[in-house]
């Protein structure tokens, strides 16, 4: 099972993005219940202080956890909690890259750190983590990675190849390179965020 978390900036259309399932747990924080309305996906859960909701009503007959306009965590962080509780073999965030709260979305990346299966993608791009371990590409755009925070990685079959090179937090080297052939990120020590991002926009 999987666990679908929905937020703002929405794609405009979800079906595209991902194909989903009949046993996906979908959870709309907060504006993205209206989106989901929209589109006529259904909602499992929906949570957020609803403070950017201007349309109250669709939340009527809604599974709602109303959270606090004050509080410690973010709406989306909550909605990681209790996604989790279901037990999913992987959490997806749909949505809730850029915008025009863009401090939102460096939050997000943060939560890799409590959510290593967590994956978040959109209509131009997707994140997951690596950590100790190999992953063939066939991507066709760009491929970046980034250490999260410390990394020794490979980079074999890429336009700029790397080979036990040990990537630190603020080294910005691993940004926007190309597949050229039969290409393998490996991770030899630590932690990377792989950044897939479409070349058409």
């Amino acid at each position: 099972m999987r666990a679908l978390i929905i937020c703002h900036p929405t794609p405009k259309d979800i079906r595209s993005v991902i194909h989903l399932l009949d046993d996906d747990y979908v959870v709309a924080v907060d504006q993205a219940v209206l989106d989901l309305y929209k589109q006529r996906i259904k909602i499992d859960l929906a949570i957020g202080d609803f403070d950017s909701l201007k349309n109250h009503g669709v939340l009527t007959n809604l599974n709602v956890i109303k959270l606090a306009p004050e509080k410690d965590v973010t709406d989306t962080y909550q909605a990681l909690l209790e996604a989790n509780k279901m037990g999913p073999d992987e959490v997806i965030i749909i949505g809730g890259i850029g915008g025009d709260r863009i401090e939102h979305f460096m939050v997000h990346l943060m939560h890799f750190d409590a959510f290593n299966n967590l994956r978040i993608i959109d209509e131009h791009s997707e994140i997951f983590m690596l950590e100790n371990q190999d992953l063939k590409v066939s991507f066709k755009g760009y491929v970046s990675i980034f250490a999260y925070p410390d990394a020794v990685v490979n980079l074999v079959g890429f336009k700029y190849p790397l080979n036990n090179y040990p990537l630190t937090q603020f080294d910005p080297l691993g940004i926007s390179n190309e597949v050229t052939g039969d290409a393998t990120i490996s991770v030899k020590k630590g932690r990377v965020l792989v950044v897939l991002s479409k070349k058409d926009r």
